[in-house]
């Protein structure tokens, strides 16, 4: 009995995670709308000359050591697993992009969210703003209700506003730059980011 109630606190557990996540996802995508080939309109966005310390491919993610395995033996995927990253450019172009999935009651659920445009750097506040002017979401459902869809759609413009971020550049045990981001001057709630190549 007991064993049963901890794996139903388990399982609710997981899922309410997924649902938080999911939750401060969702306003960064649009999941309806029109999907035509017509550009649009790419404003003109600020940009400034990249810190040539931060014009780097930056990565924050995490992945669950949490795994699925079905009852055949194969397997289902982590219970849950993110990841951020920037692309800055020494010339203000930049990428952002944003995974994310999780596997709950044989349910898989995948997200990726692109967007691309400019960013400003403000080194009087060491912050930085990314202007996006265009971006995709894309969502992917496997052993799920039916009433989940997979999804490609072209992100509209009203959904694509500046993101201001604060940063701090600071050293990790191995002694490499790790770039640490917030999203008020000085909020204790952070995300980490190591540089990578792709």
């Amino acid at each position: 009995m007991k064993n049963k109630n901890l794996q139903n606190l388990v399982n609710k557990a997981i899922l309410s995670a997924l649902l938080v996540v999911v939750t401060f996802m969702l306003p960064s995508c649009f999941l309806f709308g029109n999907d035509d080939d017509e550009e649009d309109p790419k404003p003109d966005t600020p940009r400034s000359e990249v810190p040539t310390i931060l014009a780097k491919k930056w990565l924050a993610g995490q992945f669950s050591m949490t795994e699925f395995w079905q009852y055949d033996g194969t397997y289902s995927g982590n219970a849950f697993e993110a990841g951020l990253a920037f692309d800055f450019q020494p010339n203000g172009d930049c990428e952002f992009y944003l995974v994310a999935g999780g596997t709950t009651y044989g349910c898989r659920t995948e997200l990726l969210v692109y967007k691309k445009g400019t960013v400003q750097f403000n080194q009087d506040n060491q912050s930085f703003t990314f202007y996006p002017t265009e971006g995709r979401s894309r969502g992917f459902y496997r052993g799920c209700a039916s009433s989940f869809k997979n999804y490609d759609q072209k992100t509209e413009q009203k959904d694509l506003k500046p993101e201001i971020y604060y940063y701090t550049l600071q050293k990790d045990s191995n002694g490499q730059d790790q770039l640490v981001t917030r999203f008020e001057p000085n909020s204790t709630s952070t995300t980490t980011f190591r540089t990578v190549n792709w």
